[in-house]
C-alpha cells in the first residue's frame, strides 16, 4: 500500500506534469511572441498559477505531514490520513484553482512594439492598485502562510530530533534541515525581488528606468528556480 509521502508525491507529479504542458507554449513566447489564440493565452496561465500555488502548498501539507509522524508518532495516523486524502483537496487544489479567477478574467494576447505577449492586463485606471493587490495575495499564499508553516513544523522536528540518540535520528535531522534550506533557497531570492518590486509601485523605494529593468530581469530570473 502507499504510503502518506507517495499519495503527496502524487499530487506533486500531477502539479509538476500540468505545468511541463505549458512549456513548449512559453518557449515559443520567448523566441517568437504569442502566436495562439487567447483561450490558450488564459489557460496557460491558469495552469501556471494552480502549478505555483499547489506545489508550495503540497510541501507544506507534507510538513505537517511529517510534524505528526515524528511529533505525535503513536497516534497520528488517523489524523495523517485524513489531512493526506481529504483535506489536501481542499487545502490545496480548491485555493490553487481558486486563485486562477484572475488569470481567466486579466490574461490577454496584446501587441507591444508588433510583439505578441500573454500576460495579465489590467485596467488601465487602476493598473498599479490591481498590481500591488496581487503582490501581497502572492506573497502571502506563496510563500508566508506555506514557508510559516514548513518553518514551524520542521522547528519543532528538530527539537524533538536533538533529544534522540542513534544514528537514523541524526540522519532524519540532517534531511530535515537540508528540506528547509531548499525550500528557502529556491523561493527567497524570487520573492525578495517580488517585494522590492511593491515597495516600488508602493513609492517607499525609487527606481530610475535601468534599476526597473534590473528588478523585473531578476523577477523572471529568480522565478525559474
Amino acid at each position: 500500500s502507499r504510503t502518506m509521502t507517495d499519495k503527496y508525491r502524487l499530487h506533486l507529479s500531477v502539479a509538476d506534469l500540468l505545468f511541463v504542458f505549458t512549456l513548449p507554449f512559453w518557449s515559443v513566447e520567448a523566441a517568437i511572441g504569442w502566436y495562439f489564440k487567447e483561450f490558450l493565452c488564459k489557460a496557460v496561465h491558469v495552469i501556471y498559477t494552480v502549478n505555483l500555488y499547489s506545489s508550495v502548498l503540497i510541501l507544506a501539507f507534507i510538513s505537517l505531514d511529517r510534524y505528526l509522524a515524528i511529533v505525535h508518532a503513536t497516534n497520528s495516523q488517523g489524523s495523517r490520513k485524513l489531512l493526506a486524502e481529504k483535506i489536501v483537496y481542499a487545502g490545496v487544489w480548491l485555493p490553487a484553482i481558486l486563485l486562477t479567477v484572475p488569470d481567466i478574467v486579466f490574461a490577454s494576447v496584446s501587441d507591444i512594439d508588433g510583439n505578441f505577449v500573454c500576460y495579465r492586463i489590467y485596467p488601465v485606471e487602476n493598473r498599479e492598485h490591481w498590481t500591488i493587490g496581487f503582490h501581497f495575495l502572492h506573497i502571502t499564499v506563496g510563500l508566508v502562510l506555506p514557508g510559516l508553516i514548513i518553518l514551524t513544523c520542521y522547528c519543532v522536528i528538530i527539537s524533538k530530533l536533538s533529544h534522540s540518540k542513534g544514528h537514523q535520528k541524526r540522519k532524519a535531522l540532517k534531511t530535515t534541515v537540508i528540506l528547509i534550506l531548499a525550500f528557502f533557497a529556491c523561493w527567497l531570492p524570487y520573492y525578495i525581488c517580488l517585494t522590492i518590486d511593491t515597495f516600488g509601485l508602493l513609492r517607499l523605494l525609487k527606481f530610475d528606468c535601468y534599476m526597473d529593468n534590473t528588478l523585473h530581469k531578476w523577477i523572471s530570473i529568480t522565478e525559474a528556480l
